[in-house]
């Protein structure tokens, strides 16, 4: 016997089955479109980059309760993007229908569309958004802060990608998900808005911790003045990051974007129940701090010219804005004794051949034999 949920038709978004890593102003497009026609999000234009592209903004609910989200302020960094895709897409299925009324949501996605054109962490003046807080000379910036006064957010949600090679805690596991609630002065003093944010960033790691064990990591809290979460939380705004990071055989990390989206969604439930002041900050505390001693390719106990070395390779992402396709390299991160590193991938045993001299910073072009495999790498290409 079928019922209403089973007859139900699934509203999918466009972009929803996006998997790549460059994720452009024109990838969004249709998703724009598709969402000024749905009825319970409300979709504006908050002003135009410094190259003219629109940079949007979805406001969603009617509470008492205002949250702020944006991603993609660094435009190479669009997993949290994505997630904020699929979160569109469960709200429009139900999902969070009971928050309606309790919450006002607003989200910008793409918040540097220039720089995601290009595929790198700035803006078309080469400004770091992230390092722009007191001057604002990119109007990506000014943007920003007028939506932010305007909008008077009580919790705000930076979102952001963070590089494949920190940890969780001392573990050779890779932090798929970092937290950290910035600090408001160099004491880092824990004032009562930074205490909510550990509160709210403790409740949210207790109730998906389970989606991948061990995978999570908690950023270091020295302050940084021209930083917008340490700014927030000077302001008063309880700011949170997130931190979307790599997973084993996740190239385009799908794992982190899932955290991303199930983290948000507890995070908005506990705001709208107030249930997250019943987290301890000290399970804060507990999240293992992110250690940078992860490389994407180990090779271990190599034969190089009858010296025993270890290899770790890192990989460099770079945009062909010609081709319009991105390209992947392989750099040498370190050479040597590397027992201090993990790496993602690692293997053991076998001989370097090359003829060129080994580098730390160019790109591998080098053959590796090991026991029942061999890897050849030619500019950097794998």
């Amino acid at each position: 016997m079928s019922n209403e949920s089973t007859n139900a038709k699934i509203i999918r978004v466009p972009g929803h089955d996006f998997e790549g890593r460059w994720l452009r102003p024109k990838d969004l497009s249709a998703f724009w479109n598709f969402m000024a026609e749905q009825a319970q999000f409300d979709l504006k234009e908050i002003g135009k980059s410094q190259e003219g592209r629109p940079i949007y903004a979805l406001d969603w609910g009617n509470g008492a309760h205002r949250v702020l989200a944006w991603s993609q302020m660094h435009g190479n960094e669009p997993t949290a993007s994505l997630a904020l895709l699929d979160l569109c897409e469960e709200m429009l299925n139900g999902g969070l229908k009971d928050l309606h009324d309790q919450l006002s949501f607003r989200f910008i996605i793409m918040l540097n569309p220039d720089g995601a054109e290009r595929f790198r962490r700035r803006n078309a003046l080469g400004i770091d958004l992230n390092r722009d807080v007191l001057v604002k000379s990119a109007e990506e910036s000014r943007l920003f802060f007028e939506s932010l006064e305007e909008f008077k957010p009580h919790w705000a949600f930076n979102l952001h990608d963070q590089r494949s090679i920190f940890s969780a805690g001392t573990t050779e596991k890779t932090a798929t998900l970092s937290f950290l609630a910035p600090s408001a002065d160099v004491a880092r003093s824990i004032t009562p808005f930074r205490e909510k944010a550990m509160q709210l960033i403790a409740h949210i790691h207790n109730n998906i911790s389970n989606l991948a064990p061990g995978h999570f990591g908690r950023y270091t809290d020295e302050f940084y003045p021209r930083a917008l979460g340490d700014n927030l939380m000077k302001m008063g705004v309880p700011a949170i990051l997130f931190e979307a990071g790599a997973f084993p055989s996740d190239p385009n990390r799908k794992k982190a974007r899932l955290l991303i989206k199930e983290g948000l969604k507890v995070a908005l439930e506990s705001i709208a129940s107030g249930s997250w002041r019943d987290a301890n900050k000290k399970d804060y505390f507990e999240i293992p701090e992110n250690h940078q001693i992860l490389r994407d390719i180990v090779f271990r106990d190599l034969n190089h010219q009858g010296a025993k070395v270890d290899i770790a390779l890192m990989l460099k992402e770079a945009a062909d804005l010609d081709k319009g396709v991105l390209l992947e390299s392989y750099l040498i991160d370190d050479i040597g004794d590397l027992a201090h590193l993990h790496g993602i991938q690692e293997f053991s045993g076998g001989v370097i051949e090359t003829e060129d001299s080994l580098d730390v910073g160019q790109k591998a072009n080098f053959k590796i034999r090991l026991h029942n495999s061999e890897f050849s790498f030619r500019n950097g290409e794998l």
